[in-house]
């Protein structure tokens, strides 16, 4: 009976991980959807050497502002 308990033991433990990495492939994939369905975009803002220069006047600002 040791023999059969020992291969049972391991097609379990076999069973548990190809179900674990299924769920987290899964996990990813819903990841993947929801950020592609909601069109969010990781940007990276860089900052503007020119826009600190002295006598320049920022950009962002509206005209009437900047007076």
């Amino acid at each position: 009976m040791e023999p059969l308990g020992d291969g049972l033991q391991l097609v379990g433990f076999l069973v548990v991980t190809a179900m674990v990495l299924a769920s987290l492939v899964a996990v990813a994939i819903g990841i993947t959807v929801f950020l592609y369905m909601t069109d969010r975009k990781i940007v990276i803002f860089k900052k503007r050497s020119s826009s600190h220069e002295p006598g320049r006047k920022p950009e962002n600002i509206p005209a009437e502002a900047q007076s």
